[in-house]
């Protein structure tokens, strides 16, 4: 097969043909592309055969230490090489992958395991003893972040040295030899047949969840990849890939989609500025998605600049609120050094793997997350009478989403997943719990979460407005709207970050201009710095923590 062929197999989408895993279609790449970088960490490349290679050796070893059908593989790993042949070999030897937060609790990573099933965890090494003597019932693989390096390897062992075998804990080396023995099944999988891929997620409830994923759904969305990105094909491109595949978008696009289509994903277990910067000058990323704290970290970087600027196509924003300066300045920071590449903003939710509708090159329109991918329809409707019912084009209501990417359950909850599935002229939506309407061209507006949404002295008032607005004010780096309870209804409480300590005035005068009466913050906090969750949004609950400490 000639490159061109190559070329017209990947872009016809020929290798997700009876693909039956997530790793399916990444074999095919691999047997198209061996010599091509599948994975670049640390300054190390990583072809395609090695990749294939290392999933196979990965397979093997799962299914050598007795893994049944079906049965969940723990990972709590950030982006290191370790996470992605995990999670094809999982889903290459017919097992299910539940990707956790590397930082996460032992009580979390007890509890998300009690409740798949699952008896062998891969974490971090610095972790390893502490979640072994909080899991008893499994088996708990030590990884070091440098386990694919060389000399770097040695450098990394001698400052943070693995903790020894003993127990039910081990080294990764074991279980590659298997040199380990699982504890006997006690409680199986509950997952439904079609569930492959296991996320944790707050649910569109805000109750915490487990989303099943299938196979299909996120090959599905990775096969849109190639038009999300505006490329015929990508195997001279690369992926910034920092979002971890514990969350939808860093698994199906910021991973997935590139290794499906033969691109590069260089990876990175925790974002650095300066390293991320260096790479992109390097001219080994095409391709960025990240969230609002990331693209604000690279314009802050002072050789975020110049003519190697040039080499990025185009980048994405999304999980958080996302202000218009913010795209503007990144915009305006690439234009500068000549280059063509713009941030567009997205929206989508675990339910529907990640992505649903996105801003693109060839389809855009400002203060909108973009209109809805291929073959998905997404509309606002009315929930309040016995039967949904679709509102008009520009009426408010709560976004219902239908397409082919749609999750199968939440995990052991039948009564939460049949509440969050409805159906509408014989299609089947998944109801969102945000707010949002439709425009005349079919771009989708997104105003806020419902549970958001603030009644002020019963007026709807929408947070992300005020958010929107405040962002605009110059020296404002940062700003998040909350509810609070006031004598026995709700009031808007507004945390601003800014160096300026006086901005709370200016800026409670320029919304008393700028919108009604109701959207007036009770009260406006000024900070330095807004405390952010794991995954680098907001932490609004946090907030809300430390204003009610105040003002008791």
């Amino acid at each position: 097969m000639t490159q061109n062929e190559k070329f017209r197999y990947i872009a016809e989408h020929k290798h997700f043909e009876n693909a039956r895993t997530l790793y399916d279609p990444v074999a095919k790449a691999a047997e198209l592309f061996p010599e091509n970088t599948a994975l670049r960490f640390m300054g190390r490349n990583i072809r395609y055969a090695t990749l294939a290679a290392r999933v196979t050796t990965y397979k093997n070893a799962l299914r050598a230490i007795g893994l049944t059908d079906g049965e969940a593989v723990t990972t709590a790993l950030p982006n290191i090489p370790e996470s992605v042949y995990l999670l094809y070999a999982a889903a290459d030897a017919g097992l299910r992958i539940s990707p956790l937060h590397p930082l996460s609790s032992t009580e979390a990573v007890r509890t998300a395991m009690q409740k798949t099933g699952s008896r062998i965890v891969f974490v971090l090494g610095n972790a390893a003893s502490a979640v072994a003597e909080a899991c008893p019932f499994a088996t708990v693989v030590a990884v070091s972040p440098a386990a694919s390096l060389r000399l770097g390897k040695i450098v990394y062992s001698l400052r943070s040295p693995l903790p020894k075998a003993t127990g039910n804990l081990c080294r990764l080396r074991d279980f590659l030899h298997g040199k380990i023995t699982l504890m006997p099944q006690t409680v199986p999988c509950p997952a439904q047949a079609n569930t492959a891929v296991l996320l944790q997620s707050g649910g569109t409830t805000g109750t915490p969840k487990i989303i099943g994923l299938s196979a299909d759904a996120v090959n599905r969305l990775a096969r849109r990849g190639l038009g999300v990105l505006g490329r015929e094909h990508v195997t001279d491109c690369g992926m910034l890939s920092v979002l971890p595949i514990f969350h939808g978008f860093g698994l199906a696009m910021g991973v997935h989609a590139m290794l499906c289509h033969g691109g590069k994903n260089v990876l990175f277990p925790k974002f650095h500025r300066a390293s991320a910067v260096k790479e992109i000058l390097r001219g080994n990323v095409q391709f960025v998605i990240g969230v609002p704290r990331l693209y604000e970290a690279l314009l802050s970087h002072p050789k975020f600049r110049g003519k190697p600027l040039r080499s990025l196509v185009v980048a994405f924003v999304g999980g958080d609120f996302v202000p218009h300066t913010l795209l503007h300045a990144f915009d305006r920071r690439v234009a500068e050094a000549g280059g063509t590449c713009r941030l567009f903003e997205g929206y989508g939710l675990t339910e529907t793997v990640t992505v649903c509708s996105v801003n693109t090159e060839i389809s855009h329109q400002d203060n909108t997350v973009g209109r809805p991918l291929d073959e998905i329809d997404i509309a606002a409707f009315d929930f309040s009478g016995a039967a949904p019912v679709r509102l008009p084009t520009g009426e408010k209501g709560e976004l219902g989403v239908a397409s082919d990417t749609l999750m199968e359950e939440y995990l052991s909850d039948p009564a939460a997943t049949e509440a969050v599935f409805f159906t509408h002229n014989g299609m089947r939506y998944v109801r969102t719990g945000d707010c949002g309407y439709l425009d005349a061209r079919g771009f989708v507006h997104f105003l806020s979460r419902l549970k958001r949404i603030i009644k002020v002295r019963g007026i709807p008032v929408y947070p992300l407005e005020i958010e929107q607005l405040v962002s605009s004010i110059e020296g404002v780096t940062g700003v998040c709207a909350v509810a609070v309870a006031n004598g026995g209804e709700e009031a808007l409480v507004l945390f601003v970050e800014s160096a300026e300590k006086t901005q709370g005035e200016k800026i409670g005068a320029y919304i008393r201009e700028k919108l009604s009466e109701f959207a007036v913050p009770k009260d406006i906090v000024v900070l330095p710095h807004l405390p952010l969750t794991d995954v680098s949004k907001i932490d609004a609950k946090k907030l809300l923590e430390i204003y009610t400490s105040q003002n008791r």
